[in-house]
């Protein structure tokens, strides 16, 4: 019970900073519209929406045998690359659907929201790859019998 419980824990963890990212791109959409670019609206977004992802399973989701400088370093090893793949694969698929061209004589309202739900495809598959990696190498748990890193000293006086 205990593995279900980490992995909705996880996956809530990952939709809310999922739902973060796509406010960003909406509100970045429609204060900037077309002026930022797919590639830098999707870089500030996923930027600050993978902080929020990073410190919520860090603290929320898995155990804390890693220093926190170690997973945040790996974090972003996986991150930064999905990041950029992410964004590419975002443009392919716009200019795929002309999106461009669909919402031309759209309120920037309604061109927002096309704009933002043309990302979902593409982050429903990088979200799948960035659960498996995170689970297997990111936030992995030590192999038994590894000792774990020595505690601070404010820790230790805590537990007594």
């Amino acid at each position: 019970m205990k593995k279900a419980k980490q992995a909705f824990v996880f996956l809530l963890c990952s939709f809310s900073s999922f739902l973060f990212e796509y406010l960003l791109l909406f509100l970045l959409e429609f204060f900037f519209g077309t002026w930022m670019g797919e590639y830098a609206e999707k870089l500030i977004a996923r930027a600050l929406s993978s902080l929020l992802n990073f410190h919520l399973n860090f603290f929320l989701v898995f155990p804390k045998d890693e220093h926190y400088g170690k997973s945040l370093v790996k974090y972003y090893c996986l991150a930064i690359p999905v990041m950029f793949i992410s964004a590419k694969l975002l443009e392919l698929v716009a200019q795929w659907s002309r999106i461009d061209q669909l919402t031309a004589g759209y309120g920037r309202t309604k061109a927002a929201v096309l704009h933002t739900l043309l990302n979902a495809p593409v982050d429903i598959l990088m979200m799948t790859i960035n659960f498996l990696v995170q689970k297997f190498w990111v936030f992995a748990r030590k192999k038994p019998g590894t000792p774990l890193p020595e505690k601070p000293e404010g820790d230790r006086a805590e537990s007594e």
